[in-house]
């Protein structure tokens, strides 16, 4: 049909823009790479990374580092709170009263299809494949 001199879409707005422009960001991510697990400890550490910086460079003065710092805590999956030290960037998990220096659990990510798998896996358990470990 025409109207005005114009062929009548009748697709919806939204397909026509994304036809146009190319889907959002967040739609191509998810077409393209598919559901990809967070690991939560890795998140801390880039984030304390770009704190450290920050503070380095003066942005943030120390009880703001501080502060920002205790906002990073993460909780497992057994339910056990690990932090990172703010002098050190080193994990502590809080065992009853106190914390102690200790090691998180870590993950490894596939190389097929990016999911984050614990250590005790050697095939992933998203898409089958072996995992490459270090």
């Amino acid at each position: 049909m025409r109207y005005g001199g114009l062929l009548a879409d009748r697709r919806s707005p939204r397909a026509a823009v994304r036809d146009r422009y190319g889907p959002p960001e967040s739609e191509g991510a998810r077409l393209y790479a598919g559901p990809v697990a967070i690991d939560p400890f890795g998140q801390a550490e880039v984030r304390y990374r770009t704190l450290l910086d920050e503070r380095r460079r003066g942005a943030l003065d120390p009880r703001s580092f501080r502060a920002a710092v205790r906002q990073l805590r993460v909780v497992d999956g057994e339910g056990r709170e690990w932090s990172l030290g703010p002098e050190n960037g080193v994990w502590y998990r809080r065992d009853r009263d106190r914390w102690s220096e200790a090691h998180p659990p870590r993950r490894l990510v596939c190389g097929r299809c990016g999911h984050h798998n614990l250590q005790r896996h050697s095939f992933c358990t998203e898409c089958g494949g072996r995992l490459a470990r270090s």
